[in-house]
């Protein structure tokens, strides 16, 4: 949900913002333009009319009597047109001396596609006074939705009373669920409804009331209940929580979760944010004064800001806390959030100091929890300068001058000050299908080293690296699956040498091998962090091949390969890590794209050209057609790692019931999941089954949830969602778990586009 757009579901809102009080709040009945009529085209069709616009009327019938300036009655097929709103019926009188005007027999009103039918209509025009006699009403929502009320009183401009209202977005004919309200006050200018005595019915059974409730007529916010929900798992048992939502200001809103569980006891949860026009932030927490299980107190929290143009600065910060070590563990509603190990606590700020400068702020520490400690360094702070010119000559130059003080979470590693010096300066060559970029970086640090001995060191390094980066494309035209597209070939090649420096009294405070990967393929050092310099001396080879539709150019497969050849052995390494001896690199292997009639596929594997293994690959297929069918089924291989077989689907069984399943089973039994961070066991690392049923104005989902979230501990969560359609949505949202679980996975009804100006125009 995006910021400050959250307010309570209306449940009879329906019957206000469709427009019954828009048909009659213009002044008299007929205008005239001069000594006649005159019609003006509109041929840009504008979706909104100018206000100074006349609004004139127009009538026809069989047969017309009377006298304007007196009474003026239409018989037989009867006919008033004003504004875009229309009244037919088969007698219609209208009284000047009065300003009423009578209709009866068949009665049909619409307006910008909202249509009302009744026996009778009353109405003293300029007053907007009067009553609408036990119509019936189409309103022209999203999704749709009508219903029916005893009468209808209009209260004055704006105002409007009906009784004994329903609502529903089903057919006319028994519809599975209904809102009727004993009274429904509406009041526009004030821009607010109050239903009294309201019941929703579902399948002819009660299933909620209310003996009030106010609710906003258009998008404005409002305070107030929002929908109720609950659910079950496996750690807190039965879960009803009941959110209120506290409209505060125009940029300001708040929602609390009173939250009661059958395990875990009452639970409160809260959500406040705010937006203005430099900065915007939120901040949630959690909080159980006593976990019945635990037997003490838990909680939660998070806290973002972020922050622009204040004086020409700009940052924010980033931080969460937990209580205790098992938080997440027993409050986690999915596999993500139960995973995590480090809590990071960020306050950032920054500015530019001039066309080419800018400088950053940085302060981070960390809350570490489980197996992550000790934890990672802390940053106490980090101020990065950076100095970037392009086009200079020809010459692109970059500098970054980073000065950091690293305290260490424990009283065993070293804590100290870095200072990096990292000017480069670069020469692009770009033409029009080949480039090449001569690059020089140099890369000087200085230490300052604090022991946990009580001793202090400095220590210094400097270290230049050369590199060469160039490539190609080659286009042709070419046919596949008896299409006309447009194949390249992209080859490239990419050059670096660094000297050796000896590093290994330097501490290491951030820095970690890269990954191997395309994206590392084309890096100039093997290390992430500021910490170590590879000595290199390699060249990086890879090529890519595109298909492209040559009338639209979108892109379809594509195809990837390349390694690495060293011609010298590393010497630099961390602890921990033996540097590499060989003299070519794996060699990396991808192709993803559409393959035709919904399907599409996402490939790849690192091959080992030394021991002739593969150390990683990943087959995922996806079956993806328009009618809401999805297969999603993949293998995913990681040494030491990873292994886990991956199927997701939503198939349609029969007559509207369609299953959910997902089951992620690893075939690995040692090593740690890189995902849930516990320790890999053969079996179901995360499973999903359910089933949905969709009709044709309501949904139903019942599916169960399990997934890891430590060594021989799991949980497992059953969501039940009863969703209505134009209306809400009753019981545990399972959307976003639905979403994570299956990909390509979308709700069956579709979000209709607000209704047009002229949609339904009789």
């Amino acid at each position: 949900m995006s910021p400050m757009n959250r307010r309570p579901s209306s449940l009879l809102s329906a019957l206000t913002a469709a427009g019954l009080l828009g048909f009659f709040m213009t002044n008299g009945l007929a205008q005239q333009a001069g000594s006649g009529f005159v019609l003006k085209l509109d041929g840009a069709l504008t979706e909104t009319r100018p206000p100074s616009q006349a609004l004139p009327a127009y009538g026809r019938a069989w047969v017309v009597e009377g006298r304007p300036e007196e009474q003026t009655t239409l018989i037989g097929d009867a006919e008033v047109r004003r504004a875009g709103s229309v009244i037919r019926g088969d007698r219609i009188t209208y009284t000047s001396s009065t300003d009423e005007l009578v209709a009866t027999g068949n009665v049909r009103v619409t307006r910008d596609g909202n249509v009302f039918t009744g026996p009778a209509l009353q109405l003293r025009v300029d007053a907007n006074e009067g009553t609408f006699t036990s119509p019936d009403y189409y309103l022209a929502l999203q999704g749709g939705g009508r219903g029916h009320a005893e009468r209808i009183d209009f209260l004055g401009p704006g105002r409007a009373l009906a009784s004994r209202a329903t609502f529903t977005t089903c057919g006319p004919e028994t519809p599975d669920w209904q809102i009727s309200s004993r009274s429904l006050f509406i009041d526009q200018d004030d821009d607010r409804g109050v239903s009294r005595s309201a019941v929703l019915s579902f399948k002819g059974a009660p299933l909620l009331a209310s003996p009030y409730f106010a609710f906003s007529l258009g998008n404005e916010r409002k305070s107030g209940f929002l929908a109720p929900s609950f659910g079950i798992t496996s750690r807190s048992g039965v879960d009803l929580m009941v959110p209120w939502y506290w409209n505060i200001s125009h940029d300001t809103d708040a929602t609390l979760y009173p939250r009661v569980s059958t395990r875990r006891g009452m639970q409160l949860g809260g959500e406040l944010r705010y937006m203005r026009d430099n900065f915007a932030g939120e901040t949630r927490f959690e909080a159980n004064p006593y976990d019945q299980e635990a037997g003490s107190s838990r909680h939660f929290w998070h806290t973002r800001q972020s922050f622009s143009n204040l004086g020409g600065w700009g940052g924010g910060w980033d931080m969460r806390g937990v209580s205790d070590d098992r938080y997440f563990v027993d409050y986690s509603r999915s596999i993500v959030t139960s995973a995590d190990r480090v809590l990071p606590r960020t306050v950032s700020f920054g500015r530019g100091l001039s066309e080419d400068w800018s400088m950053t702020v940085l302060v981070q520490k960390f809350q570490s929890i489980l197996d992550a400690r000790p934890g990672p360094y802390e940053r106490e702070p980090q101020v990065v300068t950076r100095w970037l010119a392009r086009d200079r000559g020809g010459f692109d130059m970059n500098s970054t001058f980073d000065v950091t003080q690293f305290i260490s979470p424990d009283a065993v590693r070293p804590s100290g000050t870095r200072l990096v010096a990292n000017p480069s300066v670069s020469w692009p060559i770009r033409r029009p299908g080949w480039f090449a970029v001569p690059k020089a970086t140099v890369h000087a640090t200085s230490y300052q080293v604090n022991t946990a001995l009580g001793t202090d060191y400095g220590l210094q390094r400097v270290v230049p690296t050369l590199s060469f980066d160039s490539g190609m494309v080659f286009e042709r035209p070419h046919t596949y699956a008896g299409r006309d597209i447009t194949q390249t070939l992209e080859p490239r090649l990419f050059y670096v040498r660094t000297p050796y420096r000896d590093q290994s009294a330097f501490p290491v405070f951030d820095t970690a091998p890269a990954d191997f990967n395309f994206a590392q393929l084309f890096s100039d050092n093997t290390f992430i962090g500021n910490d170590r310099i590879a000595d290199v001396n390699q060249l990086t080879a890879a090529a890519v091949s595109r298909l492209i539709d040559p009338q639209t150019g979108a892109e379809g497969l594509r195809f990837a390969t390349g390694f690495r050849s060293y011609f010298s052995d590393q010497q630099v390494s961390i602890p921990g890590v033996a540097p590499r001896t060989d003299r070519r690199s794996d060699l990396l292997v991808a192709a993803a794209g559409p393959l035709g009639s919904h399907w599409s596929i996402d490939t790849g594997l690192q091959y080992s050209m030394a021991t002739t293994v593969l150390p990683r690959f990943s087959v995922v297929g996806r079956y993806l057609p328009p009618d809401g069918r999805v297969l999603n089924a993949g293998v995913r291989y990681r040494r030491d790692q990873l292994g886990q077989i991956d199927v997701s689907t939503r198939w349609p069984i029969v007559d509207g019931w369609s299953s959910l399943v997902r089951l992620n089973y690893s075939f690995l039994s040692e090593g740690y999941d890189p995902v849930s961070r516990v320790e890999n066991t053969r079996g179901f690392v995360e499973s999903l089954m359910g089933f949905e049923y969709t009709a044709s104005c309501w949904a139903l989902r019942v599916l169960t949830q399990q997934f890891r979230t430590a060594a021989n501990a799991s949980t497992t969560a059953f969501f039940l969602q009863l969703e209505l359609n134009g209306l809400g949505t009753i019981g545990q949202n399972p959307f976003l778990v639905l979403q994570r679980n299956i990909p390509g996975y979308r709700l069956p009804q579709g979000t209709l586009e607000p209704g047009s100006r002229y949609f339904g125009y009789e």
